[in-house]
């Protein structure tokens, strides 16, 4: 139950994560009160201006313009109509996105001289190209202007995104050639890396003031952004897990409360018939502590057999688990969830059968203690 649990939680972790680590995405809001002469439901736009402060900011690692359409992605004749992202290169190693051997995601020298490269995902080229052609080096029209792609996204299991749809479904393109073809008069959303998760509510809020600011916005209207903490919902998702995790682990603990009744039945019983062995041993010079641990140990070693033959099957259930195959658009969106032995859980399972062992056996031990050995030598 513990192995089930703890792979669940890793998995989502891990497809959480794959969004994006340490990333807040900014999104621009309407006015929601007039204030100095800018009236209540009035647009925000960003500007250059407002990324250039908020990078200065403490808890800042980076920021960056995004910019999203949609359009036709031409190749020869064969075209499809996907979602375009126009992002920095950092982009890359914030959404955990990794592209083929010999390929590359956008770099430094194509984000500053403008190139005309394209990055696209690995759903588009499911619906370009043929399994056997490799898409590096040819060119595809977007917009009727020739890109080259340079890369192809590997695919990678992803719950969550800021973007709307997982990256798989999106192309990739420098923001700073986005800017240079269209000239667009708003940046669409800002992306942010931070440093420390612990500050980012403090951060929020200074970015909050700031952009209000520099636009003559109300500093106290919240409406005016729209903060996407991918952590937040991380957050959410393993507690969400730790508490399924919990529940299954009471299952299980109720199915070990009732091995160890059958403990301490098997431990009575066996104490029943050693009565007068049990006498022998008292009249003998055995102390009652003598005969407490002999049955506390003896059941511990009863429990501690079970518990080995338990490891065992779950091993088995594991491993032919992860030979079931597991296809199709619902896991290559949430992974393939497998249990997991972890530490943690190995450790769990010890305490809990080395307690129940240990009291499985105590009550039977302390029966066996107050055994009259002058009553014992006659019992029959």
């Amino acid at each position: 139950m513990l192995a089930v649990g703890e792979g669940l939680r890793l998995n989502f972790a891990t497809t959480m994560a794959n969004a994006g680590s340490n990333l807040l995405t900014i999104a621009p809001g309407v006015a929601s009160k007039n204030y100095l002469g800018h009236s209540a439901n009035m647009q925000l736009k960003f500007t250059k201006r407002d990324i250039k402060t908020i990078t200065a900011l403490p808890n800042i690692t980076s920021a960056a313009p995004q910019y999203g359409f949609d359009t036709k992605l031409q190749y020869y004749d064969r075209y499809t109509y996907s979602n375009f992202q126009a992002v920095a290169p950092e982009y890359a190693a914030i959404h955990r996105i990794q592209v083929g051997a010999n390929q590359r995601f956008i770099s430094a020298v194509d984000f500053k001289e403008r190139k005309l490269v394209v990055v696209i995902g690995s759903k588009t080229a499911e619906k370009l190209f043929a399994p056997e052609e490799n898409p590096v080096g040819n060119i595809a029209y977007i917009e009727n202007r020739p890109f080259v792609i340079i890369g192809v996204m590997q695919k990678k299991a992803q719950t969550w995104s800021t973007g709307g749809m997982p990256d798989a479904y999106l192309n990739f393109i420098p923001s700073s050639t986005y800017e240079l073809l269209n000239n667009p008069q708003k940046i669409d959303t800002i992306a942010v890396t931070y440093e420390d998760l612990k500050l980012l509510p403090q951060t929020q809020n200074i970015i909050q003031k700031i952009i209000a600011l520099n636009h003559g916005f109300d500093p106290n209207d919240i409406s005016i952004l729209s903060f996407s903490d991918i952590a937040k919902n991380q957050e959410k998702t393993n507690k969400f897990f730790v508490g399924m995790q919990i529940f299954l682990g009471i299952i299980g603990g109720l199915t070990l409360l009732i091995a160890g009744v059958g403990i301490a039945n098997v431990m009575y019983a066996s104490v029943a018939q050693a009565t007068q062995q049990i006498g022998i041993q008292m009249a003998l010079g055995a102390t009652k502590k003598h005969i407490v641990s002999h049955y506390i140990l003896e059941s511990l070693v009863a429990t501690a057999i079970g518990g080995i033959i338990g490891m065992i099957m779950t091993l088995i259930f594991v491993f032919l688990l992860r030979l079931i195959p597991m296809k199709g658009e619902f896991f290559a969106v949430i992974g393939k969830p497998e249990p997991v032995l972890s530490f943690l859980v190995l450790t769990i399972v010890i305490v809990v059968l080395g307690i129940t062992g240990f009291i499985a056996g105590l009550f039977p031990a302390l029966k066996a203690a107050k055994v009259d050995p002058a009553e014992a030598l006659v019992y029959e």
